[in-house]
């Protein structure tokens, strides 16, 4: 850790590499809700039935967290980052030959356990390189590689789809990923931290001590994510439900993404002159409230695109900001434990998130019912991050 508040060119190179990584998550997890439609005819399920293959997807992404994060707490960022990478380009390219639900499903476990594992270890890496005033920016727009590249997805599968279809979105997905292997490989360091002799278990990491604090911080993920994968797994189904035809409601989804990018860049940047948990807490309050725009007031195709934009800048903004928190709350030696398991276990409101969801529209809820549903859990994820308290060296283990 630089001892100095100078945020040098390696620290920023890191934390360019870091968004672009975070870009290819958004690309293997968005790929899925732009061709969803598709693949619901195709294998001839209602969307009841398809949320099984978004929630294994999750459910993955919850064993990468909690299982496979921590190890890189231990063996360092890298060895872990590069496992994660490989198993992602790999299912992605198995998702492209599925020729069933069962099949497709666990093929997105696969992709999930990549993408849990590396989401820990990018912010982790992130986080080391970055002088103290500077740390919450760095693991703060990292996050913004995440709609980026789903944005990037949903411009080019509403292009490619009706040319080249479903598979070809997914190979070139996986591909691309497996690319980033020897880039990665070239140039991303390995963290400072990891040569340390202190070695936390996982116990240690997030237990005594620290607690009420991991504690605060899972209910923020599993509310925040909650919220966020029911509008990740299933904007461009509303978007449609909410009279827009299936083209116009990818382009809604890449809005959203566009919006996401915006606010998770300027809650970045107000961390250098606010406190990032107050920040989280208004604009989740603002995207609770856009919920029930969305789902209660008649749009017209502008109006659907523009507040699919600003829940972007709101839910995405508020929910991203939980990783530097949750960065922030923990020695750098337990960094991605603390970050693994804070994230793996939001992965329960994640996998609720798009099978409620999927719920409401089956039911045939009218649109305001099924955003409704998920207000409830923004404003406790609201209320919960004012409570999370840094991590201070000198009252280690003593909170």
């Amino acid at each position: 850790m630089e001892e100095n508040q100078v945020w040098s060119l390696k620290a920023r190179g890191v934390t360019l590499l870091c968004f672009v990584l975070n870009m290819f998550d958004g690309v293997n997890i968005f790929t899925l809700t732009y061709v969803s439609p598709v693949l619901q005819k195709l294998f001839r399920v209602n969307a009841d039935a398809f949320s099984l293959a978004f929630s294994s997807g999750l459910a993955g992404m919850a064993i990468g967290g909690l299982l496979l994060a921590p190890l890189a707490d231990r063996l360092g960022r890298r060895p872990v980052l590069f496992a994660a990478l490989l198993l992602m380009g790999v299912s992605m390219l198995a998702s492209a030959y599925a020729v069933d639900l069962l099949w497709l499903s666990v093929a997105r476990l696969f992709v999930g356990i990549g993408i849990g594992t590396l989401l820990a270890s990018l912010s982790a890496l992130s986080a080391g390189f970055a002088p103290e005033r500077y740390r919450n920016m760095a693991v703060g727009l990292p996050q913004a590689g995440y709609p980026v590249g789903a944005m990037i997805a949903g411009f080019v599968t509403a292009w490619a789809l009706p040319i080249y279809g479903w598979q070809a979105i997914f190979l070139a997905a996986g591909g691309l990923t497996l690319l980033l292997l020897p880039v990665c490989y070239l140039l991303l360091p390995e963290a400072p931290e990891a040569a340390s002799p202190v070695r936390y278990s996982i116990v240690q990491a997030i237990g005594g001590g620290r607690s009420w604090t991991s504690l605060r911080l899972w209910v923020c993920t599993i509310g925040g994510f909650m919220a966020l994968y029911f509008i990740a797994s299933w904007i461009t189904k509303l978007a449609i439900q909410a009279g827009l035809p299936h083209t116009q409601a990818i382009i809604a989804s890449a809005c959203y993404n566009g919006g996401a990018v915006v606010g998770t860049v300027l809650i970045s940047l107000a961390t250098l002159r606010f406190d990032i948990r107050r920040a989280l807490a208004v604009l989740l309050v603002l995207a609770a409230g856009l919920f029930l725009v969305f789902g209660a007031v008649p749009l017209s195709v502008g109006g659907v695109l523009l507040v699919s934009f600003a829940i972007g800048v709101t839910l995405q903004g508020g929910v991203n900001a939980i990783y530097p928190v949750t960065a922030g709350a923990y020695p750098p030696e337990a960094r991605a434990t603390g970050l693994g398991w804070a994230m793996g276990i939001g992965r329960l409101g994640a996998v609720m998130g798009p099978i409620l969801g999927g719920w409401g529209l089956s039911q045939g809820l009218p649109l305001v019912g099924v955003f409704g549903i998920f207000c409830a859990p923004l404003l406790i994820t609201a209320l919960a991050a004012n409570f999370v308290s840094p991590y201070r060296a000198v009252e280690d283990g003593g909170r």
